[in-house]
C-alpha cells in the first residue's frame, strides 16, 4: 500500500518570492545588478528588494526570531513619474531572468541568462513615451 502524500499549500508570498539559499540569493543577486547597471546607463531608476522572513517557534516569545528564510530577490524598475515600470527575478531552476511588465499586460517573459541586454530593451519599450 502506498502511504498518503498532503500537499502543502504555498502562500502568495511564497509563490511570487521564493525561499532561497544564501548561495542562489547572491547568484541571484549578481545576474540582477548586471541588469540593473545596463539600465543605470539609460537612466533608468531601479532598486534591489532582498527580503527575509523572521519567525519565531514560540507563540508567547516573539523574539528572538528562530527561523531566518531568505526569499529571492527582485529588481524594480520605475518610470521618470515613479511608476513601477517592471519587475525582475531570476527563475529557481533555470536560472532565466524572468520579467514581469505590468503596464503593459506582460506577467512573465522569460529571457536567457545570457542575454540581459534583451530584458534592458523589454524595459526600455515599457516605458512611457515623453511628451514632447
Amino acid at each position: 500500500m502506498i502511504p498518503a502524500q498532503t500537499a502543502t499549500e504555498t502562500s502568495a508570498e511564497e509563490r511570487t518570492h521564493p525561499e532561497v539559499s544564501a548561495f542562489v540569493a547572491e547568484t541571484h543577486d549578481k545576474a540582477l545588478a548586471v541588469v540593473q547597471q545596463l539600465l543605470k546607463v539609460k537612466d533608468v531608476h531601479t532598486h534591489a528588494v532582498h527580503a527575509i522572513a523572521l519567525k519565531s517557534d514560540e507563540d508567547d516569545k516573539p523574539w528572538p526570531p528562530t527561523q531566518r528564510t531568505r526569499r529571492a530577490p527582485e529588481l524594480v524598475a520605475h518610470s521618470r513619474q515613479g511608476w513601477e515600470v517592471a519587475t525582475v527575478t531570476v527563475g529557481p531552476r533555470s536560472g532565466c531572468y524572468v520579467v514581469s511588465l505590468p503596464a503593459v499586460g506582460v506577467t512573465a517573459q522569460l529571457v536567457n541568462a545570457n542575454q540581459p541586454q534583451a530584458v534592458v530593451d523589454l524595459i526600455l519599450a515599457a516605458l512611457p513615451k515623453e511628451a514632447a
